[in-house]
């Protein structure tokens, strides 16, 4: 079923997004915000996106390209929020009052930050009976090659959870119409399913020294994931899945994971991902100021500890990439970021988080 889907957010995500479903033959509005036009102008004049690679080829026609929000997601059925998750906040706050119950707002991914949204509209008594899901991660492995270009490597298949629970049949048959998408319990799951707090922060700082000597030449998933720095990602996600556990979560290893959605052939993390096609000609990070620290420490990483600390799980090598990451990059990532106040569940007992995923209601204790 072909369908009108606001797409928002100007990068690699959400160029890929807007071609590929065009492309697929939905109506696609693309927004970006006016301070960010200038990145994308020819988009912006041309209504066109072009897309090369193995995974998907041809120039997609744009229905509308705008930095009017309210044009953007106008008679949409679907909401596509694919922006980094510094941005989340902001983004709740620009569709406040401004979506209806009809419309399905998807983060493209998550990392917990529907909870986030939600926990916003509360505060601005907005968007009541909204529904909102998100993914475990993007769904593709793409990357922009120059103004409306991108290269596609591989469509992924992502885990989507729904806020609440309870309308999760009504939310996959909107998305499977436009995503490969494998629908999961809640937002936890997914949420706490995002592989890029768990490959990212360890693959850069234990290559530190080598991203600063390459002057950019430097690629994270072909030189950079070698056996040792692979069990520090192991035992970083043993500390993931103990906080899934405490919610009765079976989450799936990292290996499983990058396997599942498409990245990797079958087998453990080492062979997932030096068999990849689609991520060992990633080319980056070309400094340490980049998004695998300054996004997925402090709203990734940051978020996970929050909340093990809250449960009383013990995340030494959590914390201790969290510390290391915040003198790499000279900047006190612990103020930023996202915690277990801005997902609105701090107070809440385990059984209690569980309702309130499920139900949307906070239980009242008698």
């Amino acid at each position: 079923m072909k369908r009108i889907v606001a797409v928002l957010g100007g990068g690699n995500g959400g160029h890929t997004l807007a071609a590929d479903l065009s492309l697929a033959g939905h109506e696609v509005r693309l927004f970006e915000m006016e301070k960010f036009k200038g990145n994308m102008h020819s988009v912006f004049e041309t209504r066109k996106i072009e897309c090369v690679g193995e995974v998907l080829s041809g120039v997609a026609d744009i229905s509308l390209v705008t930095s009017s929000i309210e044009e953007a997601i106008e008679g949409a059925e679907v909401i596509l929020v694919a922006v980094p998750a510094f941005a989340h906040k902001g983004y709740a706050e620009l569709l406040a009052e401004k979506v209806n119950s009809n419309q399905l707002v998807v983060l493209l991914p998550g990392t917990l930050g529907s909870l986030e949204f939600v926990n916003t509209w509360k505060e601005l008594n907005a968007n009541k009976d909204v529904v909102i899901a998100e993914s475990d991660t993007l769904p593709y492995a793409t990357r922009l090659e120059g103004p409306g270009k991108v290269r596609v490597n591989v469509k992924i298949l992502v885990q989507i959870g729904v806020f609440p629970a309870t309308k999760t049949d009504w939310a996959e048959n909107i998305l499977k119409d436009i995503l490969n998408v494998r629908m999961v319990s809640n937002v936890l799951e997914a949420g706490l399913s995002s592989m890029n707090p768990i490959d990212h922060p360890p693959g850069t700082i234990l290559n530190a020294g080598r991203i600063e000597r390459s002057n950019g030449d430097f690629y994270i998933y072909e030189e950079g994931m070698t056996p040792s720095v692979i069990r520090v990602m192991e035992q970083l996600d043993n500390e993931r899945i103990a906080i899934g556990s405490k919610f009765e979560l079976s989450l799936m290893t990292i290996g499983d994971l990058l396997h599942t959605s498409g990245y990797g052939p079958k087998g453990d993390t080492w062979e997932v991902l030096n068999g990849s096609r689609s991520l060992t000609p990633i080319k980056g990070p070309s400094n340490l100021n980049s998004r695998y620290l300054t996004e997925d420490i402090p709203f990734g990483l940051k978020t996970y500890a929050s909340i093990a600390t809250y449960l009383g799980i013990k995340t030494p090598v959590m914390d201790s990439l969290i510390t290391l990451a915040t003198i790499l990059v000279n900047e006190d990532l612990e103020d930023q970021g996202r915690t277990i106040e801005d997902l609105g569940i701090n107070g809440m007992s385990v059984s209690e988080i569980k309702e309130y995923v499920t139900t949307g209601q906070i239980l009242i204790a008698k």
